[in-house]
């Protein structure tokens, strides 16, 4: 069986539609308020921005 290279855009995509699927579920379900996810948001994407500026720096040393 051959190893094929990993596709960072389907996995990028891939994530994404499983946290919109995500927000609309606990959305529609009473599972979480508009207002938690008004902090949520922005919270995520700063971790994330920090995280790969944090693995860009890693491997440039």
């Amino acid at each position: 069986m051959t190893t094929h290279p990993m596709r960072w855009d389907a996995l990028v995509f891939g994530v994404l539609f499983t946290l919109v699927l995500a927000v609309w579920a606990g959305l529609t379900y009473d599972l979480v308020s508009p207002e938690a996810l008004a902090i949520a948001g922005p919270v995520t994407l700063i971790v994330a921005g920090l995280a790969g500026v944090a693995l860009t720096l890693r491997r440039k040393s």
